[in-house]
């Protein structure tokens, strides 16, 4: 699993997601901010995991391990937050950058974006 964080750094590092509401942008961050799981509750990352296995990235069975890369900026109801996604983490994975964005103090909204493949010698 510690491979997995330092290589998800690596690749979140390169890739320079701009920013959402009050988040900085990824390549901003320091790397000691990262925590494994996530800050949405059940409904939410139902949603979002719908979302990726309705985009073909995703099936049902998939395993997908959750990091936190941003924690929430603003005011209660419109705060936002970034999390990375793994994608079959012990297989051909795949990670995506996935910003939420509090729409009300029951509701959140989300966009998800593909990282960008690491480089590799």
């Amino acid at each position: 699993m510690k491979l997995l964080a330092i290589s998800m750094m690596t690749s979140m590092m390169m890739f320079g997601c701009a920013a959402s509401n009050q988040l900085p942008p990824l390549s901003q961050m320091s790397p000691s901010v990262v925590s494994e799981g996530s800050l949405a509750n059940v409904k939410l990352i139902n949603d979002a995991t719908g979302a990726l296995i309705k985009a073909g990235y995703a099936q049902p069975s998939s395993q997908i391990v959750k990091f936190v890369m941003q924690q929430p900026k603003g005011i209660v109801g419109q705060r936002a937050w970034r999390e990375m996604w793994v994608v079959n983490p012990k297989g051909d994975s795949e990670r995506f950058v996935i910003t939420f964005t509090e729409n009300g103090q029951s509701a959140a909204d989300f966009e998800i974006q593909k990282a960008q493949p690491m480089l590799t010698k």
